[in-house]
């Protein structure tokens, strides 16, 4: 299915700037709410249209919009190759790599934590995974407008691209009795993180393509944390160490 409508308030924003990859035809705003938008649609020549409440839950059939909403070309993936001839944010590349996620918040979640620390881009499976849609817009609370997706068709093939032409070392977050703590690894190099699907895991194949397994210690009170709770957790360390490469080289 197309994405055509996102909504909530920092999803509709992020959308309007001129750099978003998300790109606005239309915003629609409950009566006087955000005002202080409407210059800033003006300046980027984006029709804006005032409608009622009613309206806009019959337009969206959820409740959960914010009062705003916009009406978007749908999403344009990346290809492995695009995604590649970025320039990286850091000295060295990271992309968050996700094996099935099914749930559109475990998605969003996933597409805000990449954002939120530096990773250079998302590479999903161009089938059973979650679609783009206006809840993964709202759950990534702006990130979609910021973070490349790139869609493959097998991320064995992908990830061995990465590693044998582009010398990334690949983890993956699972719990093997081979699994290292995250806390012990190295971000001196190109990372790819995987995070698997939120009840399967990572697929078998797939981890026998990994460079590192990592996992998170934890109370033996629960069997794991959530699929998005623990891609949080280990892209934050990776940003940290990165933060600290960083201030070494300058």
């Amino acid at each position: 299915m197309a994405l055509e409508y996102i909504y909530g308030y920092h999803p509709v924003v992020a959308a309007i700037n001129p750099q978003s990859l998300i790109k606005v035809r239309k915003v629609f705003l409950v009566q006087d709410k955000y005002r202080e938008l409407k210059p800033e649609l003006s300046k980027n020549k984006i029709e804006y249209e005032i409608i009622s409440l009613e309206a806009m839950n019959n337009l969206l059939k959820t409740t959960k919009h914010q009062n705003i909403a916009a009406y978007v070309k749908n999403y344009d993936y990346f290809t492995l190759d695009q995604l590649l001839s970025l320039q990286p944010i850091n000295k060295f590349a990271r992309f968050l790599i996700l094996d099935r996620i099914s749930d559109p918040h475990n998605f969003g979640s996933m597409l805000r934590i990449g954002a939120g620390n530096d990773f250079d881009g998302v590479i999903i499976l161009n089938r059973n995974q979650s679609e783009i849609n206006g809840a993964v817009a709202k759950a990534s609370a702006g990130a979609l407008s910021i973070i490349p997706i790139c869609q493959v068709k097998n991320l064995t093939t992908a990830i061995n691209k990465l590693k044998n032409e582009h010398n990334f070392w690949i983890l993956a977050a699972a719990k093997t009795d081979k699994a290292i703590d995250y806390l012990d690894v190295k971000c001196d190099s190109n990372l790819g993180l995987i995070i698997g699907n939120e009840g399967e895991g990572i697929s078998p194949k797939l981890l026998t393509h990994t460079d590192f397994v990592v996992q998170i210690p934890m109370s033996n009170n629960i069997e794991s944390f959530n699929a998005s709770v623990a891609c949080g957790i280990i892209a934050n360390h990776i940003y940290i160490q990165t933060v600290k490469l960083n201030t070494n080289i300058s």
